[in-house]
């Protein structure tokens, strides 16, 4: 007997092998019915065995499209009900052993069409399990995506109260010394925290292919470096700084975006910079827009680093074995996606001397 018709003659049973492996499992965790579940599996057979008739000469450069929609829905229907990625691959493992044992079992001789048979099975479900897979796992980061997305959000609003009481606090004259410097580390942490939530919101906001929203107007950089400045000294008040500004400044920006950009670029060169040397904020003007750079002194880079400096999650060598990690390794990220988004760049240098982070925006970018 052929393949294709043994699968279609024998889905009862085979179905019955697959109740017997998911009893492995504890689907009581599942949002999804046991029957819905035996459904998808019974679609994703009788879409193989459909497959397998299908005449090689109209096979797509391997793909089967039949197969390959039905196993993105298994894998949709696998992720709703809580399979994890380890279930989802034992599954089509399962399968294929369930199968070929009793087809093999069944069929008295293995001659040439049953060889091509087997080849061609082995290439379906395995094409099948790739297109799960895929499908899982973008699903998969989707939805975590969403969950650090609606979690940062609903965290500003505590975070937004801790800030008020810190602040009401910190203008109580009748506190003592003691108190208020409680308070104003408070205010401090607050800020820090909102500074990580902003971006996570914008870097969730981004996975999920959004692009950074702007609210442009006619704003002067000197004034969101002084700014940018204040917020860091604010969170760093034993750390020295130096701005310089050169020539007219004026652009067609988003002035908050640009001291967020800015704010991450700082809070970066304190983080891995010679905590004893000032970090060094300069701005010029240049012949097509304005060029900003932030300078910290301490060690270089490492080469095999710089190519992936801006990746999201990636979070560099401190200078000190002593001192902690701290941040969501997202700052320079969201600092090149604000950049990105003004039509401008944002660019890297590092030596021994120190590192530079290069930033050239358009006086007035276009139009997205």
């Amino acid at each position: 007997m052929r393949l294709a018709d043994f699968i279609d003659a024998n889905l009862d049973e085979l179905l019955g092998d697959w109740r017997r492996f998911a009893q492995q499992l504890d689907l009581r965790r599942s949002a999804v019915s046991g029957h819905a579940l035996q459904t998808s599996t019974r679609s994703l057979l009788r879409q193989l065995a459909a497959d397998l008739r299908t005449p090689p000469a109209e096979d797509s450069a391997g793909q089967k499209p039949g197969a390959t929609r039905q196993a993105r829905a298994h894998a949709r229907n696998r992720l709703r009900a809580g399979f994890t990625l380890a279930e989802v691959v034992s599954e089509y493992c399962a399968l294929r052993i369930n199968i070929l044992e009793r087809w093999t079992r069944e069929t008295d001789d293995i001659g040439p069409d049953a060889s091509k048979d087997l080849v061609r099975f082995n290439q379906a479900l395995d094409q099948a399990l790739k297109e799960s897979i895929s499908r899982y796992s973008a699903g998969l980061e989707r939805a975590r995506d969403l969950f650090v997305g609606i979690l940062a959000h609903d965290l500003r609003t505590p975070l937004g109260a801790i800030a008020m009481s810190a602040q009401a606090l910190l203008h109580n004259e009748g506190l003592p010394d003691r108190c208020l410097q409680a308070a104003a580390r408070i205010g401090h942490s607050g800020s820090r925290m909102q500074r990580m939530i902003d971006d996570l919101l914008d870097f969730t906001r981004t996975r999920l292919g959004s692009p950074l929203p702007l609210a442009r107007s006619r704003a002067d950089l000197a004034d969101v470096c002084a700014r940018a400045l204040d917020e860091i000294r604010a969170a760093h008040p034993e750390r020295t700084f130096l701005l310089e500004c050169q020539g007219p400044l004026a652009g067609h920006w988003d002035p908050n975006r640009l001291a967020q950009l800015l704010a991450n670029l700082l809070d970066n060169a304190v983080q891995h910079g010679h905590p004893a040397r000032p970090v060094a904020l300069r701005v010029r003007r240049a012949e097509d827009g304005v060029i900003a750079e932030v300078h910290n002194d301490g060690p270089a880079i490492p080469a095999h680093m710089r190519h992936q400096i801006f990746d999201p999650l990636m979070r560099g060598p401190r200078p000190g074995t002593e001192r902690r990690q701290t941040g969501l390794g997202l700052g320079l990220y969201i600092a090149r996606q604000i950049a990105v988004a003004h039509q401008g760049t944002l660019a890297v240098t590092s030596a021994e001397s120190g590192t530079t982070f290069t930033l050239w925006l358009p006086d007035a970018p276009s139009a997205p």
